[in-house]
């Protein structure tokens, strides 16, 4: 008999661990739990599958009042990208004295190893009062020592207000999916809230509560039942310490098997929405809810101002306009003026007159022929440079140059395929500083060549005799140059007009002087040396104060190439720091517009800075 009742108790005790571990490690029934921060219509439910589930997108099909919903995404919840998590709640009153505290401890311990790592978790002793041991959080190490010690008993049962802790903690962490697991031994004493009202705020933030009843002479299962049915969590009860760790085990499996399905919506606002989600070979689940509008206000229409803003066309109109703007910009600030030695000299002439106005025309013939055609410009600069390229090549290097530009940035973005239009530009500057080199070299050679120059017109040289010897004994690209009017006047064409095209070619404001002085020296003769001599002391004095300036002005063009490549510097640190914070800059609509604004206004700057410190002498 005694053998029978031994055998019998040992059977009861095994059927109640059985009974107490399945309450967790496999719901009777699939359940589906709402994840919060989803902006509607996107729509996200939790549901618990056993953890040997398998499940893909194919195997589940959702509905929403009937109609199939296309497009539905699977994924367990610690792969999902959404945070989640639990807090537990563990009874500290004196009745936990003992084995049953250091029990729980243990269970709870056990359901730490057993957690998924991304999994965040929180710890909440509570008894008379309401202790958080630990803020939710998903450091190993610090959950580890918040369990180090057991907790501090004292009198008191505040299970009520201890959800409610638990219920803020989660709302704290922000997380899109959370539960509490709840161990008490006793009934609720002292609480000041109540059972109601901490039921409302876990159905309006989708919280389970999984509550553990731990045996004891005055346990009342009641509460605890109720959170946990009217939240679509669970409930079980141990007799004794060591079933604890059975029930966190099976409770641990269970939240590592839940499943995340997100869609989206098509329901209207305001309508009632039953969903009802099967899985293949396993089961099905249901719930309900009503599709939320924002309520009281006024239907919403966006400007047409912000449309066009939104649309993809905005950052490209924008950034033409910004282009024009910087264009014309540009075009004001660093177009030359044009020189008009020779006409204001004709222009008080007075009787000489006659023999200025036929030079003027001549000069204004020669210029509107320089500039005649796009393609005959330049020509001419790539000869004045002295790059041994043919204007076809050019071209076609560069259209070729910047269609592949184009195409690599419209690949970061849009809105940069505008910054690879601008090849053109950059081959233009290039051929622009090849051209100003040539022509600073030309002016810095002028002064000695005129000295020559003036030397042979004093030993009985003529003009023109004169300049061959000035030619004999120039460097380059003076030579050339020079030669080209001596040839010119072998040809028929006035020794002056000869200069005159050698003083377009150059930019030589001081040879349209010598040009002007071999105009005079035709018609009306006089010492040209003297003169001269005179010219080459102005040069010469001229040439002390660009040195002078330039020697001023360098700050002013360090700071412009500081300024300018300062934000280029600061952009670049930022995508490689904080590429998060940099990417809506290339990602979205306002941030390109944004980006090319900032772009225009630099080169505005850089253009200005470079106007200020460029003094003509």
């Amino acid at each position: 008999m005694r053998r029978a009742l031994i055998t019998f108790a040992g059977a009861a005790l095994v059927a109640v661990a059985i009974a107490a571990a399945p309450a967790f490690a496999a719901p009777k029934e699939l359940g589906l739990t709402p994840v919060g921060r989803l902006p509607f219509p996107e729509r996200g439910f939790v549901v618990d599958l056993s953890e040997q589930a398998a499940v893909d997108a194919a195997s589940v099909k959702v509905r929403e009042n009937g109609r199939r919903i296309r497009d539905v995404d699977v994924a367990p919840v610690a792969a999902a990208g959404i945070h989640f998590g639990v807090v537990l709640a563990v009874d500290a009153s004196n009745s936990m004295a003992g084995r049953p505290l250091q029990g729980a401890v243990e269970a709870a311990r056990k359901f730490l190893s057993k957690r998924d790592p991304d999994q965040e978790v929180g710890i909440v002793a509570f008894n008379g009062r309401v202790n958080v041991v630990q803020a939710p959080t998903d450091e190993a190490a610090q959950l580890e020592q918040s369990l180090a010690a057991s907790p501090a008993l004292a009198s008191g049962t505040r299970i009520y207000d201890a959800v409610d802790e638990s219920l803020r903690l989660l709302a704290r962490a922000r997380l899109s999916s959370g539960s509490i697991v709840l161990l008490s031994d006793g009934a609720d004493v002292g609480s000041k809230t109540n059972i109601d009202a901490v039921l409302a705020k876990a159905r309006a933030r989708h919280v389970r509560i999984f509550a553990i009843g731990l045996r004891s002479g005055n346990f009342d299962s009641t509460s605890p039942r109720r959170l946990a049915t009217a939240t679509g969590g669970s409930y079980a009860e141990a007799s004794s310490a060591e079933e604890l760790a059975s029930i966190y085990d099976g409770l641990a499996r269970r939240l590592s098997g839940e499943y995340l399905i997100t869609y989206r919506s098509g329901a209207a606002p305001h309508s009632g929405v039953n969903v009802a989600i099967t899985f293949k070979g396993i089961g099905a689940a249901s719930t309900h809810y009503v599709a939320p509008t924002p309520s009281g206000l006024a239907p919403f229409h966006r400007s047409p101002l912000s449309r066009f803003l939104g649309s993809p066309a905005a950052p490209l109109l924008v950034s033409l306009l910004v282009g024009a703007l910087i264009a014309l910009m540009a075009v004001a600030f660093l177009r030359p003026r044009r020189s008009t030695l020779v006409e204001r000299v004709a222009s008080f002439a007075g009787g000489e007159r006659r023999t200025a106005e036929p030079l003027a025309a001549r000069v204004s013939a020669i210029r509107s022929r320089a500039r005649r055609g796009l393609l005959g410009k330049l020509e001419r600069d790539l000869e004045i440079a002295r790059i041994e390229m043919s204007v076809k090549r050019v071209v076609l290097l560069t259209t070729a140059g910047t269609a592949l530009a184009t195409l690599v940035l419209s690949l970061i973005a849009p809105v940069f395929a505008l910054v690879g239009l601008l090849g053109p530009l950059v081959t233009r500057t290039l051929i622009a500083r090849k051209l100003r080199k040539v022509r600073d070299e030309f002016a810095e050679q002028l002064a000695p060549n005129l000295q020559v120059l003036a030397s042979a017109l004093r030993v009985g040289h003529s003009f023109i005799g004169a300049l061959k010897v000035v030619v004999e004994n120039a460097h380059e690209p003076s030579r050339s140059e020079l030669r080209r009017a001596v040839t010119d006047e072998q040809l028929g064409v006035p020794v002056d007009e000869a200069l005159q095209r050698v003083a377009d070619r150059m930019a030589s404001r001081d040879l349209e002087q010598v040009a002007l002085l071999a105009e005079l020296q035709r018609t009306a003769g006089g010492n040209a040396a003297e003169v001269l001599d005179t010219v080459v002391e102005t040069l010469r004095e001229r040439a002390d104060i660009r040195r002078l300036i330039k020697t001023l002005t360098a700050q002013g063009r360090m700071a412009r190439w500081i300024l300018t490549a300062l934000p280029v510097v600061a952009g670049l640190a930022l995508f490689l720091l904080q590429r998060d914070s940099i990417r809506p800059m290339f990602e979205t609509g306002g941030g390109q517009i944004a980006l090319v604004v900032a772009t225009g206004m630099v080169v505005a700057g850089s253009l200005v800075i470079q106007k200020i410190v460029d003094i003509k002498v």
